[in-house]
This record gives structure tokens, sequence and C-alpha cells, in this order.
């Protein structure tokens, strides 16, 4: 049961963010536009899909890999993205100053990295159940 809970709890944020990478790559105006972002020309939408889609991608896959396979090692280049871009954010409100959205900015990843966080826990602390054929 708590490997159950432990897959969904990494395998939805990666579905999530790796949606959000394949909007970046299929449709990258799109994207930019939920971000207040303008791509111009070909060279523009070549750089939302390089540098926000593939990494976006790479590391929502990473998450369902991780979810799939069990290993907490696939994990590890989502928590770092998510902490840095928590990180990204407070620094954004520091040196650009406040926003009416910051709010936002902050919870969804903080809420991705809890649920990841708590995946972890339930797949650690799965691994040392006792589990017994047929029974």
């Amino acid at each position: 049961m708590k490997t159950t809970a432990a897959r969904i709890l990494l395998g939805l944020p990666g579905l999530f963010i790796l949606t959000t990478g394949v909007v970046f790559l299929l449709a990258p105006e799109a994207g930019a536009a939920k971000l207040q972002l303008v791509a111009r020309g070909s060279e523009g939408l070549s750089n939302l899909r390089g540098m926000a889609g593939a990494p976006l991608f790479a590391v929502g896959a990473s998450l369902i890999l991780a979810a799939i396979t069990t290993r907490l090692v696939y994990a590890r280049p989502a928590a770092i993205f998510l902490l840095a871009l928590i990180a990204s954010r407070v620094l954004s409100y520091l040196v650009d100053g406040p926003t009416d959205a910051i709010g936002l900015f902050l919870a969804v990843p903080s809420i991705t990295f809890a649920m990841m966080l708590i995946g972890h826990k339930l797949l650690v602390d799965g691994s040392h159940e006792v589990t017994t054929v047929g029974a």
C-alpha cells in the first residue's frame, strides 16, 4: 500500500512537469503566454523548446521513471529542479520586488516538492516492510 501511494506521489508531479514540457515542445507560444513571455521568430521558439520544453520534459520523465521503477535516484533531478525553482522565485522577489502572484509562484513548486518528499518517505518505509507471498 505504501509503495502504491509513493508511486502516485512521485508520478503525479512527474506527469504535471512532463506535460508542461510537452506544451513548450509542441506549442511554445502557448506555454510562453502563460508565463508572460514572448518569443521572437523561429529563434525565440527554438529557445523556448530547448530551454524550457526539453528540461521540463526530462525532469518530468525522470520522476515518472522513479515512480515506475521505485528507484529514487531517478527523482534527484526533479528535487534539484524544484529547489532551484523555489530559490529563483525568492531571489526574484528580493531583487525584482513583490508581485501579487508570489504566493502561487511559491505554492506550486513547494507543494510538488512536499508530495515528492512524502512519496520518498513512503517508498523508503515500504522497502523495510516484510511481505509474504500468498498472504
